[in-house]
């Protein structure tokens, strides 16, 4: 049992210079690479994104850590194979045939410290307490300054097989899809992480690396029994973004663990609150007045012994890893953990997104006997619209195939999921995840999430025989304040999507930050640029084509969550 923390030790052991290590040979244009965004451009805020990603470090160093961890003579390779949105990821292989893969994360990624070491834990947890395939940590730091490489890494054993992704648009049958194939096991790994409660709302980490109060807390909550293995993690404070990000960092404010949804909820609003604060703005005295409404819902929203359970931030299935040619294809591992937290049930569950659908007009979801096309002639569609409409078709079977696995395995997991008491629980809790955004989103977003929470009000309080709430509903909303916020929401909806089907026709996910391939950035822009000036001209007014000019998304100084870091 002492295994996994003797190797943590001896990873964190700084390197002597030994000199049977072969030195890693790489000339100073070869390294600057390593060190800067090379495969990404964005289509606004470039320069402000990649200075953020400007990441240098010790690669011998690095290399040196590499080669003892893998019980090597020799790094044979070291290659940059992403710069992602919030890691840089390096493949290394070595002289003993043993590859690994290595990341360095970005000052977007969450708050130092804090987000490597939870994830270090989060991963070494959910493999020897839950058995969950995840990558098997080699060696880390969390800590830049103690390090000769001198920065945060994490090296891990490389998993084999190929992303899930892979097989979206595949064409096989659907009883040979990779998707259906590892459903079950999916679904096994879904319901373990549903049912196990811990005891606080926060992040996982090593008992070693936090204060001596923390460490005499129970992990888990008194229904569910503690192990050996159990013993030497706890719960930590949260790394979860919005308690870190855009200045944050600086504030003095409770970043948990919180033994309760009330105290985290109630800290969400002071978190807003300070930021208010020390960043002050024509909208602080209204802001001020949204969290104190805020603060009026918490009792009625959040019950205050709801089961804290840990989940994947993004159950995606380019981070869902599978055997490449085997039939049935396999279940290799599931990567990509950082920024995990253990938070209430209802505000964590949700179907994953590999197994998640968008919705289409040609396609009826619920059908009797499973998703079914409506009536519409083929000859009517372009071939990418077919391409697309099958896609998506395949997907909604896949989301369908979910459902009944959980339905009949865990009905109460399905009933989260998929059943309307669920989806209720959800929108109730809307303000819970727009509180804290109002400078990203706008204060709209927030009254539009307090009409949302209004409208479910009776499932949260209970209702009298003429089916009005118990309890009034604690803000004050006229009728007249409802149809002014649900318009402006929708203008602002308008303008932050105007440019969601170029970016379609690009490639590039609406929900990017307008990142594109490196290779493809000078035409996407020449395509941005001709985008704009055919809306500006196809404006009736000066007052529409100033609100264009103004509104469009895709411009340096529009804000971009991913351009603010947590350090």
């Amino acid at each position: 049992m002492f295994k996994g923390s003797l190797r943590r030790l001896v990873s964190r052991l700084p390197s002597n210079g030994v000199s049977w290590q072969r030195k890693f040979h790489i000339d100073a244009n070869k390294e600057q690479e390593l060190f800067s965004v090379t495969t990404t451009r964005w289509l606004y805020n470039d320069d402000q994104q990649r200075a953020l990603r400007y990441v240098p470090f010790n690669v011998q160093a690095f290399v040196g850590v590499a080669v003892r961890s893998a019980g090597a003579t020799e790094c044979l390779s070291l290659e940059k194979i992403q710069d992602g949105t919030m890691n840089r990821v390096f493949s290394l292989t070595f002289d003993n045939g043993i590859e690994f893969i290595a990341k360095i994360p970005f000052s977007v990624a969450g708050p130092k410290y804090y987000r490597t070491a939870s994830e270090v834990a989060t991963l070494d947890y959910l493999l020897t307490e839950h058995g969950i395939p995840v990558p098997q940590v080699r060696a880390w730091c969390s800590r830049a300054e103690s390090t000769p490489v001198a920065v945060e890494y994490i090296m891990y054993e490389k998993i084999p097989g190929v992303p899930l992704q892979e097989f979206n648009a595949t064409t096989r049958p659907l009883e040979n899809d990779p998707y259906v194939d590892i459903l079950p096991i999916i679904q096994r790994i879904e319901s373990r992480l549903a049912n196990t409660y811990f005891s606080q709302i926060g992040s996982i980490f090593y008992q070693d690396d936090l204060p001596e109060p923390l460490r005499q807390r129970p992990l888990y909550a008194p229904t569910i029994q503690p192990t050996a293995n159990s013993a030497r993690f706890c719960i930590g404070p949260t790394v979860d973004r919005e308690f870190w990000r855009a200045g944050r960092t600086q504030l003095d404010i409770d970043r948990g663990p919180w033994p309760d949804t009330h105290s985290y909820m109630f800290a969400l609003a002071a978190c807003a609150r300070a930021f208010v604060d020390a960043q002050p703005g024509g909208d602080s005295e209204a802001y001020h007045g949204l969290i104190s409404d805020f603060e009026k819902l918490v009792p009625h929203i959040a019950p205050p012994c709801a089961p804290k359970i840990l989940w994947h931030p993004d159950l995606h299935d380019s981070n869902i890893l599978v055997t490449e040619a085997e039939r049935p294809c396999k279940l290799n591992g599931i990567v990509d953990w950082q920024g995990a937290t253990v938070a209430p049930y209802y505000l964590q569950l949700s179907v994953p997104p590999a197994y998640s659908a968008d919705e289409h007009p040609l396609i009826d979801p619920e059908a009797d006997g499973g998703p079914e096309f409506r009536d519409f002639d083929p000859r009517d569609l372009k071939p990418e619209e077919k391409r697309r409409l099958a896609v998506t078709f395949r997907r909604t079977c896949r989301q369908k195939l979910h459902e009944v696995q959980v339905r009949g395995a865990d009905p109460d997991l399905a009933n989260e999921l998929y059943g309307d008491l669920g989806l209720a629980k959800r929108l109730i809790n809307s303000p819970v995840g727009a509180i804290t955004r109002g400078r990203t989103e706008g204060l709209e977003s927030i009254k539009c999430s307090f009409i949302e929470c209004r409208t479910f009000w009776g499932a949260v309080v209970g209702v009298d025989e003429n089916g009005q709430p118990l309890i009034p509903f604690p803000i004050e909303i006229s009728d007249v304040e409802e149809d002014r916020v649900k318009k402006a929401w929708e203008s602002i909806s308008q303008d932050a999507t105007m440019c969601d089907d170029l970016l379609e026709r690009l490639g590039v996910p609406p929900d990017s930050d307008g990142i594109v391939r490196a290779n493809e950035y000078d035409a996407a822009k020449r395509a941005v640029e001709d985008a704009k000036q055919a809306a500006l001209s196809g404006a009736s007014t000066e007052e529409e084509r100033d609100h264009i000019a103004k509104a469009w998304p895709l411009q340096d100084g529009k804000l971009s969550m991913t351009a603010e870091s947590c350090c």
